[in-house]
């Protein structure tokens, strides 16, 4: 063998040694119908992609010492071609990014790079719409991720609540969100939020060719179980985004969106009275306020 098919052959051997799979997990799958959520968490010295399908998954070291799991469980197993795929990093001092979703073709990857010396733990999540019977995080009549949307008085969204005590509903007996910067008995008293407000050019917002259009009057409709809508009036027509609350912050409410094949990490600010002051949509560069 001469020294450049030596060299040739080393360094293909290196390439394939350096992306290689090091670990793989079946999901521990707790919990029943609903909305689905998993919650992944695995250890990476450098860069590391993680594949799901179905309740297998595979790491793969890209650079670095090998990236194991550390965890990997599901309220249910991610079906083939899920519904609305969404991905959310939870914690780890570098990076962490979807690199392929798993609406086309069931097959989701996640990619981690942690430039930092050693290795370091990453968590993330990731969820999907379909099924029936408990909330994202399963068990049914549980609350909505982590338990269900009411459960009496003391299902509270994000196992923390939205307020001091009931979950979205509960009878709309103080159990909703507002309780202090709304009227204080939830979305309108019965556990739905209803908003219909704005003025012409109230906004704007980046569409699918890359022209800015603008947004006028804004109609916002959150129910009881969590899902979101959010339809504007522009210059050139109604758009409707759909999505899920996925977590609240003071007077503030997040969400990922999508719209007419565009997608984005919606934040919405709330006022007093049921109302709202601000809409903003990342990716799309949406801007709206009231």
């Amino acid at each position: 063998m001469t020294k450049l098919s030596l060299f040739l052959f080393t360094l293909a051997l290196t390439s394939a040694w350096s992306q290689r799979i090091t670990d793989r997990r079946t999901a521990d799958i707790r919990g029943g119908g609903g909305d689905g959520k998993c919650t992944i968490e695995v250890e990476v010295d450098d860069v590391a992609e993680v594949e799901i399908i179905g309740r297998n998954a595979t790491i793969r070291t890209l650079n670095g010492g090998p990236a194991t799991f550390r965890r990997f469980v599901c309220n249910q197993e991610m079906p083939l071609r899920p519904n609305d795929f969404r991905f959310k990093g939870i914690d780890g001092r570098g990076r962490q990014d979807l690199v392929r979703g798993a609406d086309n073709g069931g097959r989701a990857i996640i990619r981690i790079e942690d430039s930092k010396g050693g290795s370091e733990g990453y968590t993330f999540d990731i969820f999907w719409r379909g099924g029936g019977g408990g909330g994202f995080n399963g068990g049914g009549g549980g609350r909505y991720d982590n338990g269900g949307n009411n459960n009496g008085g003391g299902g509270r969204y994000d196992n923390g609540g939205s307020n001091n005590g009931g979950g979205w509903n509960n009878g709309g007996n103080r159990g909703g969100w507002n309780n202090g910067w709304g009227d204080g008995g939830g979305w309108n008293n019965n556990g739905e939020f209803n908003f219909s407000g704005g003025r012409r050019g109230s906004g704007s917002y980046r569409d699918r060719n890359g022209d800015t259009r603008r947004l006028d009057q804004a109609r916002v409709v959150v129910r009881n179980g969590g899902s979101l809508t959010v339809e504007f009036q522009t210059d050139s027509g109604r758009i409707v985004f759909g999505g899920a609350v996925e977590r609240r912050q003071g007077r503030r409410i997040y969400s990922r969106v999508r719209a007419s094949g565009m997608t984005g990490e919606l934040e919405m600010e709330m006022g007093s009275q049921n109302t709202v002051n601000r809409i903003t949509i990342r990716d799309i560069d949406l801007n709206w306020s009231n």
